[in-house]
């Protein structure tokens, strides 16, 4: 049982965070928001659509941030975190961000942002990267807690085994002196 229970922990890593993102792409938000609502993946979704304040701006930058901004709280038709979330989904499950949805989610950025698209794309492979890492990270770790009850549970079983040999032998060894009593 520790065996089974082991081997379906560390099978059910990849299901799980899949799973895990979906669930988060329910929660999300449709309303062109940059609110991913919590989860897993989350936190990522929400650094792609930063605004980089590091830049210095200029009076018509700042009038045209405040365009932007007033074209973002309107709902658009912008890609939505959670279709982000559903992008980079599949893309997990395939293994490789295609160049097509770089270059969609980079325009989405951009646009969402106010950074050059190249920017914007290199901040999309950067995140996808930093998720495909973490996901790693999480199936290592998972499947190193399966690895480790698959130990637990052979030692337990080796030292049951040896605990009831013991047991049987103590059982024949009593058996055989109580004879001896009873016919002496």
């Amino acid at each position: 049982g520790g065996v089974q229970t082991g081997a379906s922990v560390a099978g059910s890593v990849a299901t799980t965070a899949t799973a895990a993102a979906a669930g988060n792409d329910a929660q999300g938000s449709d309303s062109g928001t940059a609110d991913s609502g919590p989860g897993p993946m989350g936190y990522f979704i929400d650094t792609l659509f930063r605004k980089d304040y590091s830049a210095q701006t200029s009076s018509l930058d700042v009038v045209a941030d405040v365009t932007a901004s007033a074209a973002i709280a309107e709902p658009s038709s912008t890609a939505s975190p959670s279709e982000v979330t559903r992008i980079f989904v599949k893309s997990l499950s395939i293994g490789t961000l295609p160049a097509d949805d770089v270059r969609y989610l980079g325009q989405v950025i951009a646009r969402r942002t106010g950074i050059s698209q190249q920017d914007a794309e290199r901040r999309v492979s950067d995140t996808f990267a930093r998720v495909r890492t973490e996901l790693g990270n999480a199936e290592a770790s998972a499947k190193e807690a399966a690895d480790k009850a698959r130990k637990a549970s052979a030692y337990t079983a080796l030292w049951l085994f040896i605990s009831l040999l013991i047991g049987a032998f103590v059982a024949s060894l009593s058996a055989t002196f109580g004879g001896r009593q009873r016919d002496a």
